[in-house]
């Protein structure tokens, strides 16, 4: 080896060597998968986690939040949802540790704030009796399925005070005292986790509530002022005793008696921003519209006469009559899986909402089928065609003779039939004031 290779390699080996393994590990990950790689967009338990507690925390502090949640409650369950179904069925629905009346609406919300529910029935082992009991979704971690269908699900993992946390059997285990439930709504396909219907929204409820923070401090800062008291050519002292006997702002309303050489200044901050309401209303429409519902629902009514409010409402009653068909399947599906759990199996219930379509009649009504097209008389057929017929018609008073009578009372004859007066037509006599009608003829 020369001494200038040597040279060459001495420099710039660790940099070309260093250059070679990078290029080769880019290689080799380009053809390798990571194992636990199952699906490449699958959202993580710590991203999951942070979804849940940001769209609870909203809930809880934003009040735009909070009515959108109690919305989607309002429409889908209404004034109450009734259980029709056998009387065992009627006894869990009601039992007072069950009260489904009540803890109906709890579930609604928790189902719109997390996008989850879990719900665990637990079996008296003498009566068969089940009671239900909900964990909150943050608190599940984990779900696992079976290896060859990701839509069966086997057990549930709880965290708890315990390190190990606590499993949780599926509906699958027959004879476990206690099994999870786990529903879910705007669940990705391959995914196990529901996601919230306040989720897309997060980012937008949280800059406006930034924008309307910035507002109320501005408005505040604007009406903010202070006093400058200028002394012209002060003695030794002097501004240092005016300090003193000033250090208490002068009340609203005072009087202040001061010689030529004192002048009081006013000076407030000079913030123009006073035109934001077309601002503030394109975040409360793009919150509006990630909600599926319009403006006027958030109580803004002058955005829309009564008419367009009337169209508008239109996705916004199809969306909320959708959930509420998700709702009445889980509950239905609760309420069967507790009946066979007490060896009534295939049990049918039904449990019956308001219909959110009925507040919007037009939508509920089946179109009626389209009718085939009628052919023009001239094209019809000349054995399809209507007969012609004509009809006598007097005045009916007094001076109606007998003979026009007669021929009334025939009704409706064919067009070259005479009548009974042997008149193809009125007149039948002179001064006959009767007329004729005339029914499949073209006049």
């Amino acid at each position: 080896m020369s001494i200038l290779s040597k040279l060459l390699d001495r420099i710039l080996g660790p940099y070309i060597e260093t250059r070679v393994q990078n290029a080769t590990k880019l290689m080799d990950d380009k053809y390798w998968a990571p194992q636990d790689a199952t699906i490449p967009y699958a959202t993580t338990w710590a991203s999951h986690r942070q979804t849940i507690e940001r769209c609870q925390r909203l809930r809880a502090q934003n009040p735009l939040a909070a009515r959108l949640i109690e919305l989607t409650t309002d429409f889908v369950i209404g004034e109450g949802c009734t259980l029709k179904g056998p009387k065992w069925a009627t006894e869990f629905w009601r039992h007072p540790l069950n009260d489904m009346n009540r803890r109906a609406y709890e579930l609604c919300d928790e189902l719109t704030t997390t996008g989850e529910l879990f719900i665990v029935l637990s079996t008296n082992p003498i009566n068969k009796m089940s009671y239900v009991r909900v964990i909150p979704s943050i608190n599940i971690d984990q779900i696992e399925t079976d290896p060859n269908d990701s839509e069966r699900e086997i057990r549930y993992h709880q965290l708890t005070n315990d390190l190990n946390g606590r499993w949780w059997p599926s509906k699958l285990d027959e004879d476990a005292p206690q099994i999870m439930l786990h529903y879910a709504i705007n669940k990705p396909i391959g995914e196990t986790r529901g996601r919230s219907d306040l989720a897309p929204l997060m980012t937008w409820l949280e800059r406006y509530d930034l924008w309307l923070e910035d507002r109320v401090r501005i408005n505040r800062y604007k009406g903010a002022y202070l006093w400058h008291v200028r002394i012209e050519n002060p003695p030794p002292g002097i501004l240092q005793a005016k300090q003193a006997q000033y250090a208490t702002p002068p009340k609203s309303g005072s009087i202040l008696v001061t010689d030529a050489t004192e002048r009081w200044e006013a000076l407030q901050p000079d913030i123009k921003a006073d035109d934001v309401e077309a601002d503030g209303r394109a975040l409360r429409l793009m919150i509006a519209a990630g909600a599926g519902i319009p403006l006027h629902f958030l109580a803004e009514g002058e955005s829309a006469t009564r008419a367009t409010a009337r169209e508008m409402g239109t996705p916004t009653y199809r969306k909320f009559a959708h959930r509420q068909f998700i709702f009445e399947h889980m509950l239905r599906d609760l309420v069967r899986t507790a009946a066979a759990r007490a060896g009534h199996h295939n049990m049918e219930v039904d449990i019956i909402f308001d219909s959110v379509l009925a507040l919007y009649p037009e939508l509920a009504q089946q179109p009626e089928p389209p009718q085939p097209p009628q052919a023009e008389p001239e094209k019809l057929a000349k054995k399809d065609r209507p007969q012609p017929h004509k009809r006598w018609h007097t005045k009916g008073d007094e001076l109606t003779c007998e003979t026009c009578k007669a021929n009334e009372a025939q009704g409706w004859i064919p067009l070259t039939e005479p009548y009974r007066s042997g008149h193809l037509n009125p007149p039948a006599h002179d001064y006959c004031r009767c007329t004729e009608s005339y029914q499949g003829i073209d006049l």
